[in-house]
């Protein structure tokens, strides 16, 4: 692959260093190949003008050095140079002569078994040495693992974060690639060094196959970032062009619990400690000539290479701002383009469910999990698409913090012509998996790589807390709690004043400690949240060899005091999505469990099965719970028995199946839809229209139903006033009136990304994001 000339705009030196080509553009800038007075040729990474004048920023580029430094071993691009507090920060890592792992694949095809076995012992070798330094990678994947001859370098420390909590994350810095994250990581809980171990695995999968685990086509196309996100966090692999020699090492890697995951040691041993890491003649013959012709390209090249011309600025195309909007003729509104255990936890063990059935997998209920969190089995933070993927074009980046659109002048609508939003604010970073949403008095909470409030009439800012990772949301009493990878933290919800933290008590010699994890609900008296108890050693630190348990447990919201905590099944999962009544905490998990337990001590009362694998939200309408039950239905369970009052099943023919519900008063609303998905080779496309069905409440008797001209992505509709609000895989969103029972009208916003819509309402208005784009729409 050539290089890329350097243009007008590009300085001739950085540093000591004499730029001679670009490598490419990255999450914080730019990348060039250059070479210092003495002849080294390095790699120096520029940062962006904009972020060089963030203060924040500067601080986590250090941190980033640091990390790099830090880090040592034969099978990584150590840091060679750096300017931490210049005009223009920079950093410079040795060259490594080779390609990518993905352009390998790409331009020659699959590596040879012997190839990939020595590969995988040269990657864990690598991540030994970056977890001896206390950090975890985040972002292995084929681009990020570079071909030399004499074995194989990781790169990219650019998210790299701290084993203590240190967090890392930025805004434009990219925070894991979808196809190659770990479930954990996907799911938005916190992660270690095993996560990186799942994402070597699937890295190993693509250097034997030429495909990722979870990269099956859909429709003949690559899949959508969130069916990737789905598949990673709740499908098995697709491992059926592996070569068996390699099968058992990547089995154990991509296990879905992370204490199932091989250490680096271990997976050295499982491909074959025989195998040398670094030697001559480990790749292939066409791989090695494009190296070596590479290496002659590399010591020929003296001079820079420029483009013909320096670019004109006055020729650029002009941008639409954020807040433009045309409507079309067919009534769509369209915006300027932009330019997310308890399985026999509490109950009994199930056996997983083979996603290679024939069935379609469940993949759009990716989004289905966390009380008070929108969409949430969990959480996740923006992604760069590499080669692989058609990346994002994003609109210039808003200042710090957001930014709103001011609300745009009301008009008479012609009927089937949907609203322009009342106003728009652009989150820090895209919000392509869970998005955590409460509202309090007046304001709209968003939690994503950072925790917003903004003001419901205008949109405008009214505090931020950068960096927060608070995924999963829960607003009571004028506070807002949420967890964090260390803390479990809440803050005023008018101000963002911390109120309190939780902190475990003080270790103990041998001792259990309980830590805190994912948020699920808040009221007046507690906050309620996942927990896990650690084994401690001998010195009062969590012992690595004992398994940790699995717990629940309830937080003063007065001062985060512990009011009581409950173990859970040691196979209970993390993937859960919970509602409360008075006097009870409901939850589902992705292992088939209705669990309800006493908000006075956590003792579970009952569990009711679900047959699913999919974290629906539950639903509180008159006394009855409503969520999921297979095959493709949704159920009515008593609340104060677990017993099931009423189930609806679809015809499995029709491919089509039910939406997490919506409740009104008297009334249960879901989605009967589903999407042309692929499955092992094979397409299904849903033989019959997607509808909004109507149920009464108290027996499941359908009222009536409205077709949708398409097909939808299984998440939950949200009822504001008399509109069912219904998100759609990449239409938009459809507006339905509940009185009339017709479709009002469809809203688009014509961006050119795949990413899920998240929708809340507060009763006056729909929130709706896509994106890294929040708006308000009205309910009519």
């Amino acid at each position: 692959m050539p290089f890329e000339p350097l243009e007008g705009t590009d300085p001739e030196s950085v540093g000591p260093y004499r730029l001679l080509a670009r490598l490419g553009v990255g999450g914080m800038g730019r990348v060039y190949l250059a070479r210092s007075a003495g002849g080294r040729t390095v790699a120096v990474k520029v940062v962006r003008a904009e972020l060089a004048h963030d203060a924040d920023f500067r601080e986590r580029f250090r941190r980033e050095v640091t990390a790099a430094r830090s880090v040592g071993g034969t099978f990584t691009a150590p840091v060679v140079d750096s300017d931490q507090d210049g005009e223009t920060p920079w950093l410079a890592t040795a060259y490594v002569l080779g390609p990518a792992l993905v352009d390998a694949v790409d331009d020659h095809g699959p590596l040879p078994v012997d190839s990939v076995r020595t590969l995988g012992v040269g990657l864990a070798q690598a991540l030994t040495a970056i977890h001896a330094a206390g950090l975890v990678h985040r972002d292995l994947k084929p681009s990020n693992v570079l071909l030399a001859a004499d074995g194989p370098r990781v790169i990219d420390f650019g998210i790299a974060r701290a084993l203590d909590g240190d967090r890392m994350t930025s805004t434009g810095v990219v925070v894991g690639s979808p196809g190659y994250m770990s479930p954990e990581q996907a799911g938005g809980r916190p992660i270690g060094p095993a996560s990186d171990v799942f994402s070597l695995g699937s890295v190993l999968v693509l250097a034997a196959t030429g495909r990722a685990p979870f990269d099956h086509a859909e429709d003949g196309g690559a899949p959508s970032a969130a069916s990737l996100l789905y598949r990673v966090v709740h499908d098995r692999p697709d491992l059926t062009a592996l070569p068996e020699p390699l099968r058992p090492a990547v089995t154990a890697c991509l296990a879905k619990d992370p204490a199932q995951r091989p250490s680096p040691a271990e997976l050295g041993a499982l491909l074959g400690e025989s195998v040398a890491p670094a030697r001559s003649g480990w790749l292939p013959v066409a791989v090695a000539s494009a190296i070596a012709t590479r290496a002659a390209e590399v010591m020929d090249l003296e001079d820079p290479v420029r483009v013909a011309a320096p670019v004109d600025p006055r020729r650029a195309p002009a941008v639409r701002t954020p807040t433009e909007v045309s409507e079309s003729p067919t009534g769509t509104v369209r915006l300027g383009v932009r330019t997310p255990a308890a399985a026999a936890p509490d109950g009994p063990a199930t056996e997983p469910v083979d996603a290679a059935a024939a069935r379609p997998s469940r993949r759009a209920l990716l989004l289905g999990g966390g009380a008070a969190v929108l969409a949430g089995a969990g959480g996740l933070t923006a992604w760069a698409l590499g080669r692989r993927g058609a990346a994002p074009h994003p609109d210039p980046a808003p200042p710090s913090g957001g930014s709103a659109s001011p609300s745009p002048a009301r008009s008479t609508r012609a009927p089937g012509v949907p609203p322009a939003p009342l106003w728009t604010y652009r989150l820090s970073s895209s919000s392509a998996g869970s998005l955590g949403m409460a509202f309090s008095p007046g304001l709209l909470h968003l939690g994503s790589a950072d925790l917003v409030a903004v003001n419901l009439s205008d949109g405008s800012e009214k505090w931020i807390t950068k960096d927060a990772m608070a995924y999963h949301l829960a607003v009571a009493g004028g506070s807002v709690s949420y967890g964090t990878i260390a803390d479990l933290i809440t803050v005023d919800a008018g101000s963002g004043a911390v109120l309190w933290k939780y902190r475990p008590e003080p270790p103990k010699p041998n001792g259990t400690q309980i830590a805190s994890d994912t948020v699920l609900a808040a009221d007046d008296r507690a906050v309620y949240a996942m927990c896990a108890y650690l084994s401690l050693d001998s010195s009062g630190l969590p012992d690595s060899g004992a398994r940790t348990g699995k717990g629940i447990m309830a937080l003063s919201r007065k001062d985060g005091s512990m009011l009581w905590n409950q173990h859970r099944n040691q196979t209970a999962d993390y993937l859960v999505s919970s509602d409360l009544t008075s006097d009870t905490l409901l939850y589902t998990d992705s292992k088939e469990n209705l669990v309800a337990r006493s908000l006075a001590d956590g003792a579970q009362s009952w569990f009711a099965t679900t047959d699913s694998r999919s974290t629906y939200q539950p639903v509180l309408q008159d006394g009855l719970v409503f969520c999921s039950v297979e095959p493709n239905g949704l159920q009515g369970v008593r609340v104060s028995d677990g017993k099931q009052v009423w189930a609806k099943t679809s015809d499995r023919s029709t491919r089509l199946w039910y939406s997490p519900p919506a409740a009104g008063k008297h009334v249960v609303y879901a989605v009967l839809g589903g999407l042309t998905v692929t499955v092992q080779g094979t397409t299904y496309t849903p033989t019959a229209p997607s509808r909004v069905v109507a149920f009464d409440a108290a027996d499941g008797t359908e009222l009536w139903h409205v077709e949708l001209p398409t097909e939808v992505l299984m998440d939950s509709p949200v009822l504001v006033r008399d509109t069912l609000f219904v998100p759609t895989a990449d239409r938009g969103i459809h507006a339905v009136d509940v009185v009339n029972r017709r479709l009002r009208w469809t809203f688009q916003t014509g961006a050119s990304i795949d990413l899920p819509w998240h929708l809340a309402g507060n009763g006056d208005l729909l929130i709706a994001v896509q994106g890294d784009r929040v708006m308000a729409l009205p309910p009519e």
